[in-house]
């Protein structure tokens, strides 16, 4: 919903320019290859006519020792079991009329007002899609987070707190409610973040990894060890 998705074979890329530098958003996954290498160059080029960099998940190892440049680790973590624990905040799912203070709150929380005209669009034609979740401290809006479900699979999104008010239990109340709302909830940090140990110690354990790596415009495509082959993504 954040994204344009093109699919092509044993590859698939994400794309949204309007969010350029934002690996969660814009990336691209290639699977089961028979030349995986050149399979990832030419994702890549969809991304480069596009002015964008090309950042490549791999779930499976299939990208390992191809040349390419690893920056991040992506973490999938599954939540543990609710239990009894106490939200000492309001936690709300709100309603059509407060998507405009969601969008503030998320944007804000995550430094990108250059964000909000496009976070607009797509949270109102999406917004009977989702959950979305707003956090008070003092009566002021201050966290945010989107649920989307699935064949019974909640994913935890967007989850974010204004600066002025972190460190005070915005965000574990925000996990708490969203770990009640639902049974298989799942939610993705980066390993750059240094966010593991906080979303450890609210009950979430590893369920897998997935690996990313990078394919600058600026790169030589020589880089890689395989040669190109011709694959339609356009």
């Amino acid at each position: 919903m954040w994204t344009e998705r093109i699919r092509s074979g044993c590859a698939t890329a994400l794309l949204n320019s309007k969010l350029e530098g934002d690996y969660f958003f814009s990336r691209a996954s290639v699977s089961g290859c028979s030349d995986t290498a050149a399979v990832a160059v030419q994702v890549a080029k969809v991304f480069w006519k596009k002015r964008l960099d090309c950042y490549l998940y791999d779930a499976d190892g299939s990208l390992t020792g191809k040349g390419l440049d690893q920056i991040d680790t992506m973490y999938v973590l599954k939540a543990g079991k609710a239990g009894g624990r106490t939200i000492k905040t309001r936690v709300l799912q709100i309603d059509r009329p407060l998507l405009p203070v969601w969008i503030d709150v998320f944007c804000r929380s995550f430094a990108v007002p250059e964000w909000k005209e496009e976070v607009e669009r797509i949270m109102d034609v999406n917004f009977d899609r989702l959950e979305l979740l707003l956090s008070y401290r003092d009566k002021v809006p201050a966290g945010c987070a989107a649920l989307y479900s699935k064949n019974g699979v909640t994913g935890l999104y967007c989850l974010g707190t204004i600066s002025q008010l972190r460190r005070k239990g915005l965000a574990n109340d925000i996990l708490a409610t969203a770990a009640q709302r639902s049974d298989n909830l799942f939610l993705q940090t980066l390993g750059s973040e240094e966010l593991l140990p906080f979303y450890k110690k609210a009950g979430f354990v590893v369920a897998y990894t997935k690996k990313i790596y990078v394919l600058r415009r600026a790169n030589k495509l020589k880089s890689l060890k395989k040669p190109c082959s011709e694959i339609n993504l356009d």
